[in-house]
């Protein structure tokens, strides 16, 4: 439970990040932008590197459809 409690939490903090990137593209001259979607992208690998460790440790499993 705890688990999906934080890749639920990541997601969240890198909606965040894109938003940021989304409304400081306003301000000219800003590099906001940039941190926010460098941000965003280590938040996503560091969610994939999560996610394919939980599931190789068994934290993480497949639903039977």
């Amino acid at each position: 439970m705890l688990f999906k409690i934080i890749i639920i939490g990541l997601l969240l903090i890198i909606l965040f990040s894109l938003g940021t990137a989304l409304f400081s593209m306003l301000e000219p001259e800003s590099t906001r932008t940039v941190k926010a979607l460098t941000v965003r992208i280590t938040l996503s690998i560091a969610l994939l590197i999560l996610i394919m460790v939980g599931y190789s440790m068994g934290w993480i499993t497949p639903h039977n459809l």
